[in-house]
């Protein structure tokens, strides 16, 4: 039967419903005004992705040179959350011809930062060169052509040359805060060089500024003791009355922990849950950092000792205590965030503390020479929508475990997500004790909507109607946290539901570590982030991998993950200082490019990968930073370090 017109009238009053339903939300960036203040705010608060977002923005609604000098803005707010990616592809769009040479300095600049970032330092000077002979620059970008400068000659072994570049740069700032991390950059940078060294640029220099602290580092040393460094102190101040120094010395005559005993470490005690629930990870851990102590060749290098806090975290304290007493100058650990918060709670810290899981407050840490390194997967969901929304996606569903993780995961993914200006159209949970997720998959697809309004449809005209159910298309990907177990059950049901379109984005848990193209080309199309350990295959990282895993038996595993993390909590120490005190330091270690913020929290910045054919396969080249693993004895010991990011 043919239908009437009142019900062909009825149709498409109803499929006008669907399709308003369907129709894509504005998002949250789309409603609001571009603001330089937010702009400037989100860079306050570190929050680098954002920032970029916002000065994109204000680009596109200024007119040259300012749309020119936003859109640099926003490059180097890209640089700073670690897009070297990116950043890379954003700069040649900038065009800055015929325009301020202050703004062809800015986009120079931004291109050197860039080329250090990949691990380009000789070609990151001679493009500051090109910028230093630009005419009529403004001399205070001279202070970014110095820091970036000073940088590039650290990563080239060049300790003298960097000292002179940050002397440089000291002469023309003004903010305390950036004299103040300026200056403890110049000092960490001079106590890595010889008394020979130092006394030789000494006698070979006029620059009366350099001389100071040249001066400074021959004859203070804060491990001499109180009395000693105060009476050096005080004689130097004579000769020195002037010097811009003048405030910073007073932190070598009380020095913290910190500037105390970091790098002159005799002693490490390392504080693991050996015999509990947690024995494996702690074993892991512990191995890894074994292995980088003993892959080390010097005489002089630190001695480890292992203590267990046992099954109990109120234990930690009381076993941090006795670690002191032993005469640990610094402590790593504890392992778990039950034990890290009992270690908070006991107040100010005897020593300098790397704890190997996440505080649950925010403490200001960093202040009190207290650092914290761990794999919280909270950093790895943000990091992911800083991802989906810089491959240009806005509208995200979500889809977590029914459980505590997962309420965490969809939170800081959720939350991250809007501060971009992004929404979360739909949020779904699924149980992780079933094998069919048929049903959380067509509810955050909106499939049983589809249905509900097809049935109701065929209910008015009398009629069976062809029909397939469609998935929403107010969506532009799916968060998934999920597992591996978890992530092949349910990304085929994704496919299945006719949305194998939508991207989908996770953490490095959909990933085994262990390649299994058999049972991972379920998960084909996925994209995650993981830690260089775990995705590159080759290069120096490999060679360490195959220095340090010959006798490990969980290679290539979720707990190669924790190896990962034992090896780099030995591999910062003698770095930790250096990139406290810069700002746009990074560490390149195995688990990512580490980079510290003010209340002492160390953040990874991931590589990407999506699956291809059941293989996780690399998104971006892999940029190498000048760091640890970038010299060939380096390697082999970590505390033979040199200066830079």
């Amino acid at each position: 039967m043919k239908p009437t017109l009142a019900q062909l009238a009825g149709v498409l009053l109803l499929l006008s419903g669907v399709l308003t339903a369907c129709q894509r939300l504005p998002s949250i960036a789309d409603r609001e005004p571009a603001s330089s203040e937010t702009a400037q705010r989100a860079e306050a608060a570190s929050e680098f992705v954002v920032a970029a977002r916002e000065y994109r923005r204000l680009a596109e609604r200024a007119t040259p040179p300012q749309r020119q000098y936003y859109e640099i803005k926003a490059v180097e707010s890209l640089t700073k959350a670690g897009q070297v990616r990116e950043a890379r592809q954003q700069l040649p769009k900038i065009n800055v011809a015929g325009l301020d040479a202050n703004l062809g300095a800015r986009k120079r600049i931004l291109e050197a930062r860039i080329a250090a970032l990949e691990g380009q330092p000789e070609q990151t000077i001679q493009l500051l060169n090109q910028v230093e002979r630009t005419r009529n620059v403004d001399p205070m970008l001279l202070t970014e052509i110095y820091q970036v400068r000073a940088q590039a000659e650290s990563s080239l072994d060049r300790p003298l040359d960097a000292v002179k570049s940050l002397v440089e740069r000291e002469k023309r700032l003004v903010v305390k805060a950036d004299l103040a991390r300026n200056q403890q950059h110049i000092w960490q940078l001079l106590q890595s060089l010889s008394r020979a060294a130092l006394t030789g640029a000494l006698h070979a220099s006029r620059d009366t500024l350099l001389r100071g602290w040249l001066e400074l580092a021959l004859n203070v040393d804060p491990a001499s003791g109180p009395a000693r460094t105060s009476a050096a102190i005080e004689a130097w101040k004579k000769t020195h009355a002037t010097h811009p120094a003048g405030e910073f010395v007073k932190t070598l005559a009380a020095p913290t922990p910190m500037m105390a005993s970091l790098g002159r470490i005799e002693r490490i005690a390392l504080l693991l849950p050996l015999t509990s629930e947690h024995a494996l990870a702690a074993q892991a851990v512990r191995d890894g950092f074994l292995a980088m102590h003993a892959a080390s060749y010097r005489p002089d290098k630190p001695t480890v000792k292992v203590y267990d806090i046992g099954a109990n975290p109120a234990q930690a304290p009381l076993t941090y205590s006795a670690a002191v007493r032993d005469g640990a100058q610094l402590v790593v650990g504890p392992l778990g965030l039950e034990a890290v918060d009992q270690i908070i709670k006991r107040g100010v810290l005897e020593v300098p503390t790397l704890l190997l899981s996440h505080a649950a407050q925010d403490a200001n840490l960093g202040a009190r020479a207290v650092f914290q390194f761990g794999l919280p997967s909270e950093q790895e969901a943000v990091q992911a929508a800083e991802r989906a929304y810089l491959d240009g996606h806005r509208q995200a569903a979500v889809l977590t475990a029914n459980a505590a993780s997962g309420q965490r995961l969809a939170k800081a993914f959720t939350d991250a997500w809007q501060r971009l200006g992004g929404l979360v159209v739909d949020a779904q949970t699924y149980p992780l004790d079933q094998s069919d997720y048929a049903d959380p998959v067509r509810r955050l697809l909106n499939i049983d909507q589809s249905e509900a309004r097809n049935n109701a449809l065929e209910v008015r005209l009398k009629i069976k109607l062809k029909f397939e159910p469609r998935p929403r298309d107010d969506i532009d990907f799916i968060f998934l946290g999920a597992d591996a177990k978890h992530a092949r059950l349910i990304k085929p049901q994704i496919n299945y539901h006719r949305a194998a379109r939508l991207p989908v984005y996770a953490t490095s848990h959909v990933f085994t570590g262990r390649s299994d193209p058999g049972l991972d080309a379920d998960l084909d199309g996925v994209v995650f982030g993981d830690m260089p350990w775990i995705l590159v295959g080759d290069g120096k990282i490999q060679q360490l991998r195959e220095t340090l895993q010959r006798d490990w038996p969980y290679a290539r595993s979720q707990l190669d993950r924790l190896y990962a993390l034992g090896v780099d909590a030995y591999a910062i120490i003698p770095w930790l200082s250096r990139i406290g005190a810069d700002s746009s330091a990074r560490f390149s270690g195995v688990t990512s490019g580490l980079s510290l913020d003010l209340d002492g929290r160390l953040h990874r910045q991931l590589v990407w990968a999506k699956f291809k054919k059941g293989v996780p396969q690399l998104l971006d080249a892999f940029l190498k930073h000048k760091g640890q693993f970038e010299t060939d004895d380096s390697v082999e010991d970590p505390f033979a370090f040199s200066p830079g990011t």
